[in-house]
């Protein structure tokens, strides 16, 4: 099984430390930009060839398998710990090299389908669960299991509780034979409010933090050597240096821009003062960084709008030193972004937050009159989402209730939903008392007005 194509020494610091964690038995939280080459290094790590060169005594024994969260149909224990036990099947292409007999993989899917058929009873789905990892962890005793837990955001915004618990009651049962690699576009504590398993869970993760910043030169240039390769394009010395140098070494930025030159007759105008203008009329390369931009928080936006503009007094202190971990601001005295392309790119964009009141879906932040929130919780999240999906409608008290209470057995009286109601109106409201955005519409229901 091959899955790497990438050259020996390929994210060599990020690869050594993500190895190392592993020989540890450590999980650890991987905090990574669009398009900044992450599926590169998942198939970099999962290599057999890669894993003999970084794991030592440990290769051959210690299975590393990639959940992509993307691909889950909901966020039930169910589907979740189905997405898992589905890479575990597919161990049988690498079988032989990881000790695996095909009656292992037999026993797998047989766990997999009782987990299936046990639909939402809890106990059952994460009992198979466990049984269909104690075929893997059973024997040999110095085996251990490596989770890629990709796109985690949003799992970890939305699952329940107990799925955290397990999750970390299977690391305790196991101790350094589980490890979790979890990859996410933000800092975890950025995602939501830490009940009390999402704590615990965290913990294990806390210690070891890494942002997966652009590629470094010698990777950069790997890039587009092979892009130019693929299109049948001849890149000159002078040509690489000015491409990494005006895409800061951000894989999707890179290959855009490489595209643009290649499709789009820019051999000369690369090398003028307007080059980055040029870019960026190209189709390709406005994508590529509006599809960066839009998987920034935004308060993430706003710190790199000020530093684009120049105006460093407005930078939020909490900001900097994550947009410096993800390697969109550079390091030092005087933090600057890195890479021209995107840094034209953000001054042309609009200050959303700038609105009454905004929300910010993907950060799950609401702003109200430029500044940002206090953080709701799960219920009043959904809540406000659902009012916010009907903005300057009459929303329903029992369409409100049902959104806040999904799992609700029984009734939702009135009297907790107007508390439910109350807890979000001092969280978004300039003045709770003389509420402007959530009106109370009598014996009807609310209604959010976001302007």
């Amino acid at each position: 099984m091959t899955l790497t194509t990438q050259q020996s020494g390929f994210r060599q610091p990020e690869t050594e430390q993500l190895f190392k964690w592993m020989q540890a038995g450590e999980s650890a939280s991987i905090i990574g930009i669009s398009g900044v080459g992450k599926s590169n290094l998942f198939n970099h790590i999962r290599d057999p060839q890669t894993q003999a060169q970084y794991l030592g005594d440990l290769n051959g024994n210690t299975i590393i398998i990639r959940a992509n969260f993307h691909y889950v149909p909901d966020f039930s224990d169910r589907s979740i710990y189905s997405l898992i036990l589905e890479q575990l099947e597919m161990l049988d292409s690498d079988a032989e090299r990881l000790g695996i007999t095909p009656q292992d993989i037999e026993k797998i899917s047989q766990y997999h389908e009782m987990l299936l058929d046990s639909q939402d009873d809890i106990l059952k789905v994460q009992r198979y669960f466990k049984l269909a990892l104690r075929i893997l962890l059973g024997q040999p005793a110095k085996r251990r299991l490596v989770f890629l837990f990709d796109q985690f955001d949003d799992v970890y915004q939305e699952a329940e509780e107990r799925l955290f618990a397990n999750l970390r009651g299977l690391r305790e049962a196991y101790k350094y034979r589980i490890s979790y690699l979890v990859f996410t576009r933000d800092l975890i504590p950025n995602l939501l409010d830490l009940d009390a398993a999402r704590e615990e869970f965290y913990e294990l993760l806390a210690s070891n933090v890494m942002g997966l910043k652009p590629y470094a030169r010698r990777d950069a240039m790997s890039v587009l050597e092979r892009v130019a390769s693929r299109n049948q394009f001849t890149l000159i010395d002078e040509l690489r240096e000015r491409l990494y140098a005006l895409a800061g070494g951000h894989a999707g930025l890179l290959r855009a821009a490489l595209l643009a030159v290649a499709h789009h007759n820019l051999n000369q105008q690369i090398y003028q003062d307007n080059a980055v203008a040029e870019l960026l009329n190209v189709p390709g390369v406005d994508m590529e960084c509006d599809k960066l931009w839009r998987s920034l928080s935004t308060l993430e936006q706003k710190t790199l709008m000020a530093t684009a503009q120049g105006i460093t007094a407005t930078l939020e202190d909490t900001a900097v030193p994550q947009l410096q971990i993800k390697g969109l601001l550079t390091e030092g005295e005087t933090a600057v972004i890195f890479s021209p392309i995107f840094a034209r790119f953000i001054k042309t964009q609009d200050a959303l937050w700038e609105r009454p009141l905004y929300f910010d879906e993907a950060s799950r932040q609401i702003w109200v009159v430029g500044s940002p929130a206090p953080r709701l919780t799960q219920l009043e999240y959904r809540l406000f989402q659902q009012l916010y999906q009907q903005a300057g409608e009459v929303v329903e008290k029992d369409e409100l209730i049902s959104a806040g209470w999904p799992n609700a057995k029984g009734g939702v009286s009135d009297e907790a939903l107007i508390a439910a109601i109350a807890r979000l109106r001092k969280k978004i409201e300039p003045d709770s008392k003389n509420p402007r955005f959530l009106e109370n519409v009598h014996n009807q229901g609310y209604m959010l007005k976001i302007e």
